[in-house]
């Protein structure tokens, strides 16, 4: 292969728009942050069924329309892409965590706020 053939990674190729704009690591920090806290708070009184018995009343159900809420208000005062400000794969792992956290805060719901 000759060196000619071979095009540099760090600098792609792209002549359909502007370059992509890097994503703030602050607004990422915030973005995980918050998916955490939120989802502990609201596995925490999960058990309690605070919004009622049906299945769109369900805590995690309701944390994840709140996270969307809050979504889509940070696109709107943007006023661009979702995802140009955070990428997919930070969108989808935020969403794990928060799943995750509000089964840890779950559990510290059930077995650790009702000790004697």
């Amino acid at each position: 292969m000759s060196d000619s053939a071979r095009t540099d990674p760090a600098k792609p190729e792209r002549s359909d728009g502007p370059p992509p704009v890097p994503v703030s690591p602050r607004l990422l920090t915030w973005w995980f942050g918050l998916m955490a806290a939120g989802g502990v708070g609201f596995g925490v009184y999960a058990d309690e069924r605070p919004f009622g018995g049906g299945a769109l009343a369900h805590p995690l159900v309701v944390f994840l329309a709140c996270a969307v809420a809050g979504l889509l208000t940070l696109r709107f005062l943007h006023a661009r892409s979702l995802l140009k400000l955070i990428s997919a794969r930070c969108l989808a792992a935020g969403i794990v965590i928060g799943i995750a956290c509000f089964f840890i805060g779950r559990w510290f719901g059930v077995n650790l706020i009702h000790m004697p």
